[in-house]
């Protein structure tokens, strides 16, 4: 027996939460997917993934005249695209937005 409410999002209420957490991975990196519910990832980009693509982007600058830098752009770029398209684990708001059907 299942006792969750059964909420029923528009595509408009999806999209709305996709482009939040996008928007939260360009802010800080790992914040979407944390967002999403996927904590420990984004926990781990947070904390370890950036710093060591900020690093490797440095390394790669100073031997390729300053091309490297770009990895961490994509990384970053990357991490939102990933936000974006990521399966919402969340159990969904106590309030849900207006144009639910419940």
């Amino acid at each position: 027996m299942n006792n969750e409410p059964h909420i029923h999002l528009s595509r408009e209420a999806i999209g709305a939460e996709n482009k939040c957490a996008a928007v939260l991975s360009i802010i800080v990196p790992g914040l979407g997917q944390i967002y999403k519910g996927h904590v420990a990832a984004g926990l781990i980009w947070l904390c370890l993934g950036m710093p060591i693509a900020v690093f490797i982007g440095i390394l790669l600058g100073l031997a390729t005249a300053g091309i490297g830098l770009l990895f961490p752009l994509a990384c970053w770029a990357a991490l939102a695209v990933d936000a974006y398209y990521e399966k919402d684990l969340r159990i969904h708001h106590w309030f849900p937005p207006r144009d639910c059907q419940a």
